[in-house]
């Protein structure tokens, strides 16, 4: 009986302890659900945050092998078949790779972090698939695998750069100067290799996961328009009114039609 008592007092104490946990780290449940990513904004008792989803709805888009021919060094760095990711639905019926933020450009000046956002090149595959930065924040292309690269972007808003790396280890950096949605990022040497990289004039965007969440913080009160946009599903609006110290939830739906 006295050992029941005891292993019960530990699990409500550790209980306790992860509840104060988050709530020192001013999360709700809620809240700390949410996938994680770098935001670029502090939270304010003046300000408010939006917190949601991007849901998926119908049947899943069947998701081709990539197929790597006669490129035996990229084969050899997986041990089994390797997906596209054009479209990934995950476990919990939710869209990955979505980038969620505010159309526009909201009132105030914001300063781009100095803190780069990295595109690795490993096993021949772009990762992150999207990646998002404000107007000049620094973006880091890497090579990690121990064959040729090539980085090239198809801008329409600013001028295009096409960098090769043909070792491992190599890096470069850039800074866009416009803001511009959606800029694919190709190799040229491997077809399949395509990622999106998306540039932004504020801080107010977030990038979805593995569980499909998105939050952004740091929003002065007022009338927002909320942009949803995959690179093959589309994308969807919505029109959200905030108040001080508000936290809403903003859920969006895609589907396969």
């Amino acid at each position: 009986m006295l050992l029941k008592r005891i292993l019960y007092s530990g699990l409500v104490l550790t209980s306790v302890l992860v509840t104060l946990a988050v709530a020192r780290l001013g999360w709700t449940t809620e809240e700390a659900k949410v996938d994680p990513s770098v935001s670029q904004t502090e939270a304010t008792p003046e300000t408010a945050t939006i917190i949601g989803t991007v849901k998926f709805e119908g049947d899943a888009p069947f998701r081709r092998a990539i197929n790597f021919g006669a490129n035996l060094d990229c084969k050899r760095l997986h041990d089994g078949k390797v997906h596209y990711e054009d479209v990934v639905i995950n476990e919990n019926n939710t869209l990955k790779d979505t980038l969620v933020y505010v159309r526009g450009k909201p009132r105030g000046d914001y300063k781009a972090s100095s803190e780069p956002v990295v595109v690795d090149q490993v096993g021949c595959i772009f990762i992150p698939h999207v990646a998002a930065v404000m107007v000049g924040q620094p973006m880091e292309f890497l090579n990690s695998d121990p064959a040729l690269h090539n980085v090239r972007t198809e801008s329409k808003k600013q001028t295009p750069f096409n960098i090769s790396q043909p070792t491992k280890g190599m890096k470069y950096t850039h800074q866009f100067e416009e803001a511009e949605i959606g800029i694919p990022l190709r190799c040229d040497v491997h077809h399949w290799m395509v990622a999106y990289a998306h540039v932004l004039s504020h801080p107010f965007f977030a990038v979805t996961g593995e569980k499909g969440t998105f939050k952004i913080q740091g929003l002065a009160p007022r009338t927002y328009n909320i942009e949803a946009w995959h690179s093959k599903l589309g994308q969807h609006r919505q029109k959200i009114t905030l108040e001080a110290g508000e936290t809403k939830t903003v859920d969006f739906v895609f589907t396969s039609e």
